[in-house]
Order: structure tokens, then C-alpha cells, then sequence
């Protein structure tokens, strides 16, 4: 009998397994799960779990070990919010607001429970630095299925094969990185889009298990079989299919469900710029892979505005190993709205573009990305440009205050600096052949 059948078996009896001191950091993951399967409060939890706690350990660990079993009970709409902590620390400790607060927020500065990383240095950082929509965990094969453990023994392998035309074999990885007890009936849900960026849910296409055209795949462990995932432990989904009928650029999106996190659903995830941006840096178990060569000298991508009102944005382009002599440019051809950086001569391999613009209300439109060598050719395979998408908020935007807590920039509120939060990225490699 497993470790989470013996509780629950408890908690039909009506009682708790787990009494007296709780000693270690372990001890307290183990009392706080008990209370989530007996169907506890998290402020009861904390309560109790306070009360039995040994001297040496902390509120702040309360705090952190809450934030992973009742990860549902903070979660809003698209972050796990500190306010939500905050305000159970208060009632259950009668500790003031503002030690509550900074409990809080130290605690939902990591990810605890199945991550899925948004970039190979991604360690569960709340939120995600750097590149946000390049994970190594989303995986496509074409039309060949890959083993399990394959994918799960090549932690550190990049398996991605640009979609072909037709059935593909995609997956998710994730691991159980901070949480520390076994986490129970996790389930995968994947998506596409056409490639680009601040993309609202109701742009995604539903993928499908390979076998048994679910909406809601297993996760698998070593050996090919679903089960409880804990501390430490690598995993995959089981395979999804997903058919494309265009060579267009797409960006895959998968979601991560557990016992201690069924609200991860990324279809309700609500309209509007703010939504967009929280979501990709703020959850832990969810992932973007935007990754493409380039099929001709332009690009076509993707762009939105979700929000109701005039808003301003910055597109960059990143180099990486362009050749001296290349020539980059960012335009969009719609009538009503066009905008031209011209081609932009590259000078040095790591040189930076960027356009700064100003989006009608709820705009969809496409940007074209111009990247030719000095023969006005596709750049060579090894070279990249990343192009990133920034809303820009100023101190009077209205977004401007959530932005700087959620986002920790006091530096900007301190200089009344602009803020630019993060709507996505998509990297073309070259072409040439």
C-alpha cells in the first residue's frame, strides 16, 4: 500500500496518522499533506502544524510548504498569488501583515511541485528569468514515436525536429523539483498556435493523446508506466499527436495537472495583456517552445494587443552569429496599421534591433522578419535571431504598481523607470543550406 493510500485510508477512519513533534523540514511536508488528503483548511493545517513544529523551524517554512501542497488554494487566474498566502499566515499564526508578507512572497519566489522548464537554466525561480518560450522540455519527433525512457535518461538532450506537414509525435517533460512527498495523478494537456507572440487561449488548437484521443495525457515514469512522482524524479507524457497542414511557424504549449494543482487550465486563462505575460513567467508547470529555422528570407509571425486600449510595445531582434554584412529588418504590410524598421545592416555578430511602437485596441496583426545574408540570401544554419515582444508600462499605466510587486523591479518604481514585461519570444535560425 502506497504511502498516499494508507492516508487516505486514515482519513476514512477519520483520523490522522502523523502526532506530536514535528522535528524536521520532512516531518512538515508530511503533516501538511496529511491535512490536504484529510481535506483540511490550509489555515488549519498551518495552525496545527505550528503548534507541534520544533523551535528550530520557521514560519517561513510554513509558509514554503504550504505554498506546494495548497499550491489551488493562492493560485489566481494565472500566478500564485502572495496576497492569498499572506492573508492564511495571518489568520492561522496572528502574525502581522507585514511579516506575513514577506513569508509569503519568499515562499512563492519558487516553484514547488512538477516543473516544466522554460529554458535549460530554468530551476523553478518565480518568476522565470530569461527567455521564457525556448523549453527543452517539449519535445517533437515527427512522425516517430520516442521511449520514455529515452526522454527521461537524456535529461539534458534537446529532441525537437521541426514539425513536418502532417502527424507529429509531441511530449512533455517535467520533474518533481521542491516538493517534498510523492505528487499524485499529474496529467498533461498540449496545445499549438501560430507562431508568435502574447497569443490569448483562444488562438490554441487542442492536441490529442496518440492513444485514446484525450484531451488530458498521462505522465509516465521510467518504464513506460504512470505513478507517483516524488522528490527528485523525472518524468514525460505519454505521446500527443499533432497534425499540421502548413510549413507557417508554430509555438507548442503544454500544462502540467496535479492532486496539489488542478487549476493549471490554460483555456481559462482570462483575456488581456497582464493575463498573457503573468502566465508565461509566473507557472512553473506550464511551457513554450518557439523555435523555427527560417524557410525563406521573411518571416511571418504573429502579433496581439488583447488588451481594450491603445498600448506600447518593443519588439527586439537578437543576434547571434550573424554574419557582419547581413541585413535585419522588422515590418508589418497591414494597411491600417503599418510600420517599418527598414533593413538594418548588421555590424557585429551580437548586435541588438529594436522598434518601439504603439498597437490599436484588441489588434491582431502579423510581423514580418527579414534575415538575408550580404548576397541577400538565408543567414547560415548556425546563426540565430531571437525576436522578443515587451509591453512597456509607464508609472501612470494603470498596471504599472502590480507590475514592479510581482515582478520585483524596485529599482523602477524607486527612478520611475518604464517597466517591460515579457510577452513572449521566438527564435529563427538560419536557413541556408
Amino acid at each position: 500500500m502506497s504511502t498516499k493510500e494508507e492516508i487516505e485510508k486514515n482519513v476514512g477512519e477519520n483520523t490522522l496518522t502523523s502526532s506530536g513533534e514535528i522535528r524536521t523540514i520532512q516531518d512538515m511536508w508530511n503533516a501538511a499533506i496529511e491535512y490536504f488528503i484529510a481535506g483540511k483548511y490550509d489555515t488549519d493545517a498551518m495552525s496545527d502544524i505550528s503548534e507541534r513544529m520544533n523551535p528550530k523551524l520557521t514560519y517561513q517554512d510554513i509558509a514554503n510548504v504550504c505554498s506546494g501542497v495548497y499550491a489551488d488554494t493562492y493560485w489566481h487566474d494565472t500566478f500564485m498569488d502572495t496576497a492569498y498566502l499572506s492573508k492564511s499566515l495571518v489568520q492561522a499564526l496572528g502574525i502581522n501583515q507585514s511579516q506575513a508578507n514577506t513569508y509569503a512572497k519568499y515562499a512563492i519566489a519558487q516553484w514547488r511541485g512538477l516543473l516544466v522548464r522554460k529554458n535549460i537554466s530554468d530551476i523553478g525561480t518565480i518568476p522565470t528569468p530569461g527567455d521564457v518560450t525556448q523549453s527543452i522540455d517539449i519535445v517533437c519527433n515527427q512522425n516517430t514515436p520516442i521511449k520514455t525512457d529515452d526522454l527521461i535518461k537524456n535529461w539534458n538532450s534537446q529532441y525537437w525536429i521541426t514539425p513536418q506537414v502532417g502527424k507529429n509525435y509531441i511530449y512533455v517533460r517535467c520533474a518533481n523539483a521542491q516538493f517534498y512527498g510523492s505528487i499524485t495523478n499529474a496529467k498533461a494537456q498540449m496545445f499549438y498556435s501560430t507562431g508568435g507572440f502574447n497569443q490569448p487561449p483562444t488562438s490554441w488548437i487542442q492536441c490529442y493523446t496518440a492513444s485514446g484521443s484525450s484531451e488530458s495525457g498521462n505522465i509516465l515514469l521510467l518504464g513506460g508506466e504512470a505513478g507517483e512522482i516524488p522528490l527528485g524524479v523525472r518524468a514525460v507524457s505519454e505521446a500527443f499527436n499533432f497534425e499540421t497542414k502548413s510549413t507557417d511557424h508554430i509555438c507548442v504549449i503544454a500544462a502540467i495537472t496535479t492532486d496539489y494543482f488542478k487549476k493549471n487550465k490554460p483555456t481559462e486563462i482570462p483575456l488581456g495583456n497582464w493575463n498573457s505575460s503573468t502566465y508565461i513567467t509566473h507557472n512553473g508547470a506550464a511551457g513554450w517552445h518557439n523555435f523555427d529555422p527560417q524557410t525563406s528570407v521573411e518571416s511571418t509571425l504573429v502579433f496581439y494587443n488583447q488588451d481594450n486600449s491603445p498600448e506600447e510595445f518593443l519588439f527586439t531582434a537578437n543576434c547571434r552569429n550573424v554574419p557582419v554584412g547581413s541585413k535585419i529588418g522588422l515590418r508589418s504590410a497591414d494597411p491600417k496599421f503599418s510600420f517599418n524598421s527598414g533593413l538594418i545592416e548588421i555590424t557585429k555578430s551580437s548586435q541588438q534591433i529594436e522598434h518601439k511602437l504603439t498597437l490599436p485596441p484588441n489588434y491582431k496583426g502579423q510581423l514580418i522578419v527579414t534575415m538575408q545574408d550580404k548576397n541577400g540570401e538565408m543567414l547560415p544554419k548556425n546563426a540565430a535571431v531571437q525576436i522578443n515582444m515587451q509591453w512597456r508600462l509607464n508609472k501612470g499605466h494603470k498596471h504599472y504598481t502590480k507590475a514592479v510587486k510581482h515582478f520585483m523591479d524596485m529599482d523602477a518604481a524607486i527612478d520611475a523607470k518604464d517597466l517591460s514585461l515579457n510577452m513572449g519570444s521566438f527564435t529563427l535560425t538560419g536557413g541556408k543550406k
